[in-house]
């Protein structure tokens, strides 16, 4: 009976264990463990990786993930964003659930806090409900600094909206749990480590955001949250760098930037529950095939450019959004379109295509073996 106990409690705790191991970890960074191809409650998923130019060298954006379990929705923005002696930092914007908000194509009246990028009037393609920030510094350990407006009935009558401080994080990964005593931030809690740059940003140090699905009202009958993500300089002026990336965006953009005045939708959708997300920038790319899918050497990619000649940026990544290599960059005329893929020296394992057609993106699963 002992024997029988011990093997029952040995199983009963490798069960826990494995459990916990599905879990993400609000820590400043985003494992290998921490992340599935496909929806896993409590495993991220990665949504949109930045491979073009970026206005401030080899600082910004590289990959975005987003997960959720029971209770929490993750989102880890992994990059460098630290510079020399300035306050740069990320901003964010939601469109959520049972919300009024301010009307897609209207000017955002700015928050009220001079020393936060979220006093920037961006005009955004989508309806926004709240605005997050987090400025890092360029010196000391109390590094980045939170706060959020609210735009959840829209613009104020008169002046500024209000910007609420919600306090500071460390840059090595210590979780900071927002100020907020109600609202859609209460328990908001983050963590971030900090990376010199983009190049040596070799273990997806982030800025990582948790928030209570409950608090934010998405449930299975509202799943669907809109979100853009943005890197900005000391001031929120908008550098290249955004989630969805901007198709051929080399130089840094406006202060205000009116986003309806760029092709295509500027937001991703993700749907809770399913981990469905898209951006709403076009369509899919037409006839994206691989072939042969599993691959031991050598592959091709197929695709089509309809209507007119356009820009075709096709990279492969890892799983971790790291670009591996870049198989396609330039224009291409209108036709039937096709790509070599040359994986003979890639260790075996199941790698991402995306394909990116003037505004319609597409990405594919590649498994080598």
């Amino acid at each position: 009976m002992k024997k029988l106990f011990t093997l029952a409690a040995a199983g009963t705790l490798a069960a826990a264990s494995l459990s916990a191991q599905a879990q993400i970890t609000l820590d400043g960074k985003v494992d290998a463990s921490e992340i599935s191809t496909t929806y896993a409650s409590g495993k991220y998923q990665l949504v949109s990786a930045y491979n073009g130019t970026h206005s401030v060298a080899d600082h910004g954006l590289k990959a975005l993930y987003i997960g959720t379990d029971a209770t929490k929705l993750y989102i880890a923005v992994v990059g460098s964003f630290e510079q020399a002696t300035t306050y740069p930092g990320i901003v964010a914007y939601f469109n959520l659930p049972g919300k009024t908000g301010v009307p897609a194509g209207t000017k955002l009246a700015g928050g009220n806090a001079g020393d936060s990028p979220l006093k920037q009037r961006p005009t955004m393609d989508f309806e926004v409900d709240y605005g997050i920030r987090l400025n890092v510094s360029p010196t000391g350990t109390a590094n980045g600094y939170l706060s959020y407006v609210d735009y959840s009935t829209g613009n104020p009558a008169t002046g500024s909206a209000t910007d609420t401080y919600q306090g500071s994080v460390d840059k090595a990964g210590a979780k900071t749990t927002a100020m907020a005593t109600s609202g859609p931030f209460l328990n908001w809690q983050t963590a971030y480590i900090s990376s010199a740059s983009l190049a040596g940003n070799t273990n997806n140090s982030a800025a990582e955001f948790q928030f209570d699905l409950a608090n934010l009202g998405l449930t299975g009958s509202t799943p669907n949250l809109d979100l853009f993500v943005a890197y900005v300089n000391d001031g929120g002026i908008f550098t290249s760098d955004t989630f969805p990336p901007i198709a051929s965006q080399a130089t840094a953009l406006a202060a205000d930037q009116d986003f309806g005045a760029i092709n295509g939708k500027q937001m991703l959708t993700y749907r809770l529950g399913s981990g469905v997300l898209a951006t709403k920038a076009a369509t899919a790319v037409a006839g994206l095939n691989v072939y042969p899918n599993p691959v031991q050497s050598a592959s091709t990619v197929t695709y089509q450019v309809a209507e007119r000649a356009s820009n075709v940026n096709i990279v492969l990544t890892d799983l971790m959004g790291r670009t591996v290599r870049t198989i396609e960059n330039g224009l291409k005329p209108v036709g039937t379109q096709t790509a070599a893929i040359n994986t003979a020296l890639l260790a075996a394992g199941t790698y991402l295509v995306r394909v990116q057609v003037g505004e319609s993106v597409s990405t594919s699963k590649v498994s080598v073996q």
